[in-house]
């Protein structure tokens, strides 16, 4: 039988595809079973509190005025610089024993009549006094190593020596507590003494020269260093900033979960860090390649000794300032 004009049958039938039901995939065995159920609960809860845990603690670490840490070797000009910054004049000072602990408010340096509350501590060099930087290196957005730009040139390895340390405890701390990264500016200081200016201006090319010889020889000194760490096993591991106990490990679990045992030593405790966080891999050592650290290299200097509070300072101090204020 034909059928019917101008009419076309289909003789193809339409499939629908099969939908696995919900309540089969509740059936599924392991779910069945109690103990699995159980487990899989238990692993939910533990990441949501370590969600919740994990943000209170970046919160903590940001809440209150500003922290900024000024370190470095001795006689370095820290605690002038602090001077400097905290009362707007330069006295002579001597080589610090205890840190200097202040909250000051910072005028911007775009001078719109705006100031900020600036924690700023300064540690001293003293090698014996370097473990007091775990003390105040959590609370800290920032951190400015202080170096001599005159004295750089005969204390080059004795500097990168003080820096390396300083990097590892910066990378441990961001893996450890999963903040963001610190900052750190390498800040060659005394550049003023490069020039014989009587004004209160430093040279443009005064200042680029210092950022660029900072740079330069602290690159040269690290790659010699992590050569050295690489050449003697020394098994990423370091010593400089206090004993090193147990073992270190990294990756997933680490930046998760923290590591106990192997963490920052934030109340001095002897406890190891992970020394490759800073070397990254084969070949030169790179700024780059240093984790949870964002460095930038910048260059100061104080001017004549006793100037005048209110006198004006010329622009010594105009890279630091606007590094601590852009925290």
């Amino acid at each position: 039988m034909s059928s019917p004009q101008g009419k076309v049958v289909s003789t193809d039938t339409a499939t629908t595809p099969e939908v696995e039901p919900l309540s089969s995939l509740l059936a599924h065995p392991l779910l069945q079973d109690p103990k699995f159920v159980a487990a899989a609960g238990g692993l939910v809860v533990l990441l949501i509190f370590l969600s919740i845990f994990r943000t209170g603690k970046k919160a903590s670490r940001r809440s209150g005025p500003t922290t900024v840490l000024l370190v470095g070797p001795s006689d370095s000009g820290k605690t002038s610089l602090f001077t400097k910054l905290v009362h707007e004049t330069y006295i002579q000072t001597h080589t610090s024993i205890q840190p200097s602990i202040t909250t000051f408010p910072l005028n911007s340096p775009y001078e719109n009549g705006q100031t900020k509350p600036i924690k700023l501590i300064d540690l001293p060099g003293h090698p014996r006094l370097k473990d007091e930087l775990k003390k105040y290196v959590k609370e800290a957005s920032a951190v400015v190593f202080v170096v001599d730009i005159q004295a750089l040139v005969r204390n080059s390895a004795a500097v990168a020596e003080d820096l390396a340390p300083i990097l590892v405890t910066l990378s441990n701390l961001n893996i450890t507590t999963q903040s963001e990264p610190t900052k750190l500016l390498i800040l060659a200081h005394k550049t003023d003494l490069l020039t014989r200016s009587s004004s209160g201006e430093i040279p443009e090319s005064s200042l680029t020269t210092a950022r660029e010889r900072v740079k330069s020889i602290l690159t040269r000194e690290m790659d010699r260093l992590k050569a050295t760490r690489t050449k003697s096993g020394a098994g990423g591991k370091i010593e400089s900033m206090g004993k090193v106990a147990g073992t270190s490990s990294s990756g997933f679990f680490v930046r998760l979960f923290g590591n106990a045992s192997t963490g920052v030593g934030l109340e001095g405790e002897d406890e190891g860090e992970d020394e490759s966080l800073i070397w990254g891999g084969k070949g030169g050592f790179s700024w780059d390649d240093v984790e949870g650290v964002q460095i930038t290299f910048g260059a100061s200097g104080l001017g004549p000794v006793a100037a005048m509070k209110g006198e004006k300072e010329g622009n010594g101090l105009d890279e630091v300032k606007s590094f601590i204020w852009e925290v």
